[in-house]
């Protein structure tokens, strides 16, 4: 259960970030370049491929390193005490009590393992699917163009380029041994010029590499729509930044001649599909009017907006690391079971909780549960009868949750010592 949490914790915040992204991009359009918003475009697709439990981890790990302020009271050592439970504590969970009683209620469903196991299995399907669909296609892809092909020796360029009858546009092919791809047709000097140094600065910047990781995000998370948006979204981006790098030094005349170029390919056709491992010069129609007044409007970045270019993709990673850390809060953790030695004396924030039998149980601050046999004795005040039915009830409750492999909620411990008259640690 705890990797499709995990599954559904990332597709929701790389989701979340992908909305953000749109919203703020009307005013980010006139600020930023087109290459930042490429580069931040890979912050959901971090996020989509694992980010989030990155996330979850690591801000744990940061508040336990960081020095107590003081703010909550501290863990003292106890001996057979009957509960500490610090009053910050009490109040997360509180805040999150709705998404403990709804995975309480869905816990609570019969066949509940088989059902995840069934959603597993059907994700990994859809998943083998999406991968297989697309590396099929790029190598019926790669077939045809090398069908008819032949290699070109008149151009100087530091990858092998070959000319091909079958290609629509110009393109770079292939990650481990790249290659440039040319229409069969004649350039002139400086068109093929132009083509190369837009070709060549996809392998530059590892473009193919970065269309493959979008790509697995892509497949991982099959069933969310946003996915598809943000794959497409990245695409269109990565052909505009490239744009930017060529024109960037050329003066308007140059930058005419450049689009001239690029829609004298529209004339060849274009690929209409965006296939694995490739990158096209010539987009669809509906978008090249976007490129050609994006190279014609590129400036130099200034400092400035340089500096707010930071400020804005750590506010956005930020944003992501909250919503994350937010989101795997209100779910239930991953028990693991101690391996700690049971001794007269225990540190932390801990319960006891005893059955009727006077097997006494130990849950840490975390839910893990581990057997007390040296406190195998009445812990407890006596209860009335009713009182006791209501304990015993709780302790039903804590006990599905064991069964289902997760730690038992905070607020069923806290109820159970609010019976025996339990005041929490750090109460007077």
């Amino acid at each position: 259960m705890a990797l499709l949490l995990s599954l559904i914790i990332a597709s929701f915040v790389g989701k979340i970030i992908w909305i953000v992204q749109n919203s703020i991009k009307p005013v980010t359009q006139k600020v930023f370049s087109q290459t930042w918003h490429y580069y931040t475009g890979f912050i959901p697709v971090f996020f989509l491929l694992g980010g989030s439990e990155i996330i979850n981890r690591l801000i744990p790990f940061i508040r336990s390193v960081l020095p107590d302020t003081g703010t909550s009271p501290k863990s003292g050592t106890i001996a057979e005490q009957y509960v500490q439970v610090p009053t910050m504590e009490q109040t997360a969970t509180s805040s999150a009590s709705f998404m403990n009683q709804l995975f309480d209620y869905l816990l609570r469903i019969e066949n509940i393992k088989e059902i995840v196991l069934s959603a597993i299995v059907i994700w990994a399907v859809g998943t083998t699917v999406f991968l297989a669909v697309n590396v099929r296609k790029y190598r019926a892809f790669k077939r045809s163009i090398l069908q008819e092909s032949r290699i070109c020796d008149t151009v100087l360029c530091p990858v092998k380029v070959i000319v091909s009858a079958n290609a629509t546009t110009p393109m770079v092919m292939g990650l481990w041994k790249p290659m440039v791809v040319l229409p069969d047709t004649q350039f002139r000097e400086k068109e093929l010029t132009m083509i190369l140094s837009h070709e060549l600065i996809h392998l530059k910047r590892g473009d193919l590499f970065v269309k493959l990781l979008v790509l697995i995000a892509n497949a991982i998370h099959w069933f969310n729509p946003a996915a598809y948006s943000l794959n497409k979204q990245i695409n269109t981006l990565c052909e505009l930044s490239c744009d930017e790098k060529v024109v960037q030094e050329m003066d308007m005349e140059n930058r005419r001649f450049y689009g001239e170029t690029l829609l004298s390919m529209l004339e060849y056709g274009v690929m209409q599909r965006n296939v694995a491992c490739t990158s096209s010069l010539c987009n669809p129609k509906k978008y090249m009017k976007r490129r050609l007044l994006n190279l014609m409007n590129v400036k130099k970045t200034k400092k400035s907006i340089i500096m707010l270019s930071l400020v804005a993709t750590i506010a956005m990673v930020g944003s992501g690391g909250l919503v994350t850390y937010a989101a795997g809060s209100v779910v239930p953790s991953k028990a693991t079971p101690s391996k700690a030695t049971p001794s007269k004396q225990m540190e932390g924030r801990n319960v006891y909780v005893q059955s009727p039998d006077g097997t006494v149980e130990h849950f840490d601050k975390d839910g893990n549960r581990m057997l007390a046999p040296h406190m195998k004795k009445n812990i407890h005040p006596p209860v009335d009868e009713k009182t006791q039915k209501k304990i015993d009830e709780l302790n039903k409750k804590i006990d599905s949750y064991i069964q289902r492999g997760l730690p038992a909620p905070q607020k069923y411990l806290d109820a159970i010592n609010e019976l025996y008259g339990i005041k929490p640690f750090g109460d007077k």
